[in-house]
């Protein structure tokens, strides 16, 4: 028996409601299945989806933009290489699940499943109003950031990663204001009207915007790794040549902002 019913309502028994729980996994597992498979007969196919992260060093995007030396794709022909652009966290689950070949995100990537390789390192930036105090100073430090109302990434888009800069600000006893912001277009116009701070990845600096200044973040821990991760059962064959090949060459851009 599975449900109570009464004149009034229809209710899960206790029975019912693990036959549900089971159910809903079964299902899962199901949709995992079919997912597998088609990415498998992709990979002699195609074509390849790689997902990125908006997070990643923008260097790394002209080079995303132009893959066909990595898949061996001749000019004349329609590409067969799919980006999407997705967080991290999705990414991951689209690589796990058989829906991406390979991922680009913010590190930390931590999943046993994987395989995750480092390609590039960046430093933040401070971005802050003309007339801020600190806006003087060549540099910045955690230490400047005390007390400091703050624009920052959403701890849902990379908690892990989030949780760490966190931790570090709270073991030099530095507890800054943090806001959320999703982009950094958002970030830059609340400090050009004077509502706060924004910390961002070094390239952005590169964005120039009316009445705001960047300084360089000189704490080496607080940075953003670029990683590129796939799953680690699929590492052989064809597909493992192209994304070795892919590795190597994202590792020769040689991205590395301090």
């Amino acid at each position: 028996k599975l449900f109570e019913r009464t004149s009034r309502s229809l209710e899960l028994t206790r029975a019912g409601r693990l036959f549900v729980q089971e159910s809903a996994y079964s299902l899962s597992h199901a949709e995992r299945a079919w997912d597998l498979a088609r990415y498998q007969a992709q990979i002699e196919t195609g074509p390849y989806r790689i997902g990125y992260s908006p997070y990643i060093h923008s260097a790394f995007l002209p080079f995303l933009n132009n893959l066909r030396p990595v898949f061996h794709l001749p000019a004349d022909e329609p590409s067969r290489v799919v980006l999407e652009s997705v967080t991290t966290l999705e990414s991951i689950e689209r690589v796990l699940r058989g829906r991406l070949h390979v991922g680009l995100g913010a590190g930390p990537v931590i999943d046993g499943d994987l395989w995750v390789q480092v390609v590039g390192r960046e430093g933040f930036s401070v971005c802050l109003p003309r007339n801020h105090r600190l806006a003087q100073k060549p540099a910045l430090t955690a230490h400047d950031l005390h007390g400091e109302m703050m624009f920052w990434m959403p701890r849902s888009l990379h908690p892990r990663f989030y949780e760490r800069v966190v931790k570090y600000f709270h073991s030099l006893g530095v507890k800054p204001i943090l806001r959320e912001v999703r982009g950094a277009a958002h970030a830059l116009e609340f400090v050009a009207h004077g509502f706060g701070l924004a910390m961002l990845p070094r390239s952005v600096s590169r964005v120039s915007h009316a009445g705001t200044v960047f300084k360089p973040l000189t704490d080496r821990y607080l940075g953003v790794e670029t990683v590129l991760f796939m799953r680690r059962d699929q590492r052989y064959g064809y597909l493992k040549e192209l994304i070795d090949d892919l590795f190597a060459r994202l590792l020769a851009l040689k991205i590395e902002i301090n």
